[in-house]
């Protein structure tokens, strides 16, 4: 799955095919969506929201 800045993820259906087979996400997955490591509580609904800030697209940086 490939994503940029230009097409935030916006469906929890977009973030559950992203998971690994293992049910987790890469770190690197994460990072191009702008979601610091580890990634904090709330995240997923910051990106389906477009919850944006001063830490990213999603603003969940620190």
């Amino acid at each position: 799955m490939t994503n940029d800045a230009a097409s935030p993820v916006t469906t929890a259906a977009e973030i559950d095919a992203a998971r690994t087979p293992a049910g987790g996400w890469t770190r690197a997955t994460l990072a191009g969506w702008g979601v610091p490591w580890p990634p904090p509580k709330g995240w997923r609904e910051a990106l389906i929201h477009g919850r944006s800030g001063e830490g990213g697209r999603a603003g969940l940086g620190s």
